[in-house]
């Protein structure tokens, strides 16, 4: 019963974790290679690069936008 306590303490530390694991559960199930046309560039990589530099333009987009309504 106290680590359900503990847990109720921490809702954003365990919501983190939760993304975090389903993040990493996604990750590895998209090892495949994939070729990836912008204009005339093309690129083959792992689905999972794709997948974690969407991830980390999105988190920049976010914190920038985040950034500019503060102001």
């Amino acid at each position: 019963m106290k680590f359900f306590k503990f847990l109720l303490g921490y809702k954003a530390i365990v919501l983190l974790a939760v993304i975090v694991i389903i993040a990493v559960i996604i990750l590895f199930q998209n090892a495949e290679f994939v070729s990836f046309k912008i204009l005339f560039w093309q690129f083959s990589a792992q689905k999972v690069i794709f997948i974690i530099g969407a991830m980390i333009f999105g988190y920049i987009i976010g914190k920038l936008i985040e950034v500019s309504i503060r102001k």
